[in-house]
């Protein structure tokens, strides 16, 4: 079984539907600050609650934020908190052409219809039977409204280890942020675009900061965190589309506690990379290759980039910078096309498999 999220576009609300969901977020997130003002009560429900409530909500939406409210003990203020419904109080229904969405909002239940993909007309035709539904959080992005839904359904794994089942080994770093090997064939992702982006805002902070634009720094930041979280999901769905071309059945991945550093001349080149989330990465990975039926496996990273994929030779003296060359065979390879060659063959065992 694998989770999901549909992001469903509601279609064309009207300028008052609109206005309803306003204030139905300012009325939640101003609750969710009055909790953390009064030093986030334990024990309460929905009826309890509502004294710290400066106008009413839906029983669905108070339970909902009490949780989301006790999740996040380090929050100090929500700038905003989305109002989110579970799967009792968010009913989906398909009326005539399209999918529509009921919820509670604070002048009673709407149901509205839903701009869907064929991907998603797919999986929402299948509630009740094999896929299940979770909760949905209602969101403003850009001017548009969106309802982002929790779905559970099955995938079916490929077999591995038949004469068609490739396996593709992944290894991630800074100079290439993943590079991909299966069967001989290798795929890279450069991260000199990425470094560079990550200067350019750290920059652009440093001058905010001496203007003490506090609000534009915390922006900025947004900004490039949806920046980052967007090129993950770019380069998980290249990699799981090119795997799935090649006819690849698993997918192994290093188990990384934190990704390999490196030393490098520039001041600012760690400030640009060693804080990418390479754990997101994975985790989007996996998530894309499971819902298509692919394997994932996570190995030991152990000596990846000192070992030679083709006669198992292990030695440091392998490696010199960027490029490998065995001192027994001489097999010669960018060191990071090596590194994942070794990760496909899991030469240091497999940390776990899911």
């Amino acid at each position: 079984m694998q989770t999901i999220t549909l992001r469903l576009r509601l279609h064309r609300p009207t300028q008052a539907k609109i206005r309803r969901y306003r204030e139905l977020v300012e009325r939640t997130t101003s609750f969710a600050n009055n909790l953390v003002a009064a030093g986030r009560p334990k024990g309460l429900t929905s009826r309890t609650a509502r004294a710290y409530l400066a106008g009413d909500l839906p029983s669905a939406v108070i339970n909902q934020a009490l949780r989301d409210v006790a999740a996040h003990r380090d929050v100090r203020t929500f700038r905003v908190l989305w109002p989110s419904f579970n799967n009792q109080n968010l009913r989906l229904k398909k009326v005539g052409d399209f999918w529509t969405a009921a919820f509670p909002t604070q002048a009673g239940r709407v149901r509205v219809p839903l701009s869907v993909t064929a991907k998603q007309e797919a999986i929402l035709s299948r509630l009740g039977r094999d896929v299940k539904q979770g909760a949905a959080k209602l969101y403003e992005k850009r001017g548009r409204w969106f309802l982002a839904l929790s779905v559970t359904l099955p995938v079916e794994e490929k077999t591995a280890g038949t004469e068609s089942g490739k396996i593709a080994g992944i290894d991630m770093g800074l100079r290439y942020l993943a590079v991909v090997n299966a069967g001989g064939e290798t795929l890279f992702f450069p991260g000199d675009q990425a470094a560079y982006v990550r200067r350019r805002y750290h920059a652009l902070r440093r001058r905010m900061g001496k203007a003490k634009a506090l609000k534009a720094i915390r922006q900025m930041k947004d900004k490039e965190a949806r920046w980052m979280k967007d090129q993950d999901h770019k380069i998980s769905r290249a990699i799981v589309d090119w795997c799935l071309a090649r006819g690849v059945s698993t997918i192994r991945m290093e188990k990384l506690e934190g990704i390999r550093r490196r030393k490098t001349r520039k001041r600012d080149f760690g400030r640009s990379l060693h804080s990418w989330s390479f754990y997101r990465l994975q985790q989007f990975i996996a998530y894309k290759a499971r819902l298509v039926g692919i394997r994932v496996e996570w190995v030991n990273p152990k000596d990846t980039s000192r070992t030679c994929p083709r006669c198992g030779y292990r030695a440091s003296e392998n490696r010199s910078g960027i490029r490998f060359r065995c001192r027994k065979c001489g097999y010669e390879a960018h060191v990071d096309v090596v590194g994942a060659w070794n990760v496909s063959l899991a030469i240091s065992g497999l940390a776990e498999a899911a």
